[in-house]
């Protein structure tokens, strides 16, 4: 099938689809999703739904990106606004008429600015949950996420791996014991390298 062919594609994107259904929602090996999905191999799925996934990650960071930058637009607009008002002298208006002091002049009501002024902290307030504390809570549980889930296919392809070679259980065993010791060795040193 040529890569520009549309209904390829679409059956292409739907047994991706339905392989990363298998395997992350009803929880089978990667081996019985790739043979429930027409996949030639354990490895062959998990590689091609790989990809799949990485293409939609990056096309999902592109258009949060651009709707990121929507709001950072709008809030801009809205702080032009708030300052503009907060800045400017206003007249304090009873019945309808101007309020003047005793030798005439307009007496300034800070009202308006004080309104200004609780409107510039609502938008600062909403533009951090954007880009700041609330932001950087939203990117360690996706980090979780993300290494519960590659966790999850390290082993899985480990498993293949041995699979491939044909290793007994115990040899098998070994493998899982010893990528396990590794990945803590990585993750302390990861971990020390941090600062305090």
């Amino acid at each position: 099938m040529p890569r520009n062919d549309p209904a390829g594609e679409f059956e292409r994107t739907e047994r991706r689809k339905h392989c990363a259904h298998l395997k992350v929602i009803e929880g089978l090996t990667w081996e019985e999703a790739a043979k429930a999905s027409g996949y030639n191999s354990a490895a062959a799925a998990c590689t091609d739904v790989g990809r799949y996934l990485k293409k939609l990650r990056a096309q999902t960071d592109k258009e949060l990106e651009g709707l990121v930058q929507q709001s950072d637009m709008r809030y801009d607009v809205m702080r032009r606004k708030a300052y503009g008002i907060m800045m400017s002298d206003h007249p304090m208006v009873q019945n309808g008429k101007i309020v003047k002091d005793a030798e005439g002049n307009p007496v300034k009501d800070i009202a308006p600015q004080l309104s200004a002024l609780m409107t510039m902290l609502r938008i600062e307030k909403q533009w951090s949950e954007l880009h700041g504390t609330e932001a950087s809570k939203k990117l360690e549980i996706a980090l979780e996420s993300r290494g519960d889930v590659e966790a999850s296919l390290v082993t899985e392809a480990i498993l293949a791996a041995a699979q491939a070679l044909n290793l007994e259980p115990a040899q098998r065993m070994l493998a899982l014991e010893a990528a396990a010791a590794r990945l803590e060795v990585v993750d302390a040193e990861v971990i020390s390298d941090e600062p305090q």
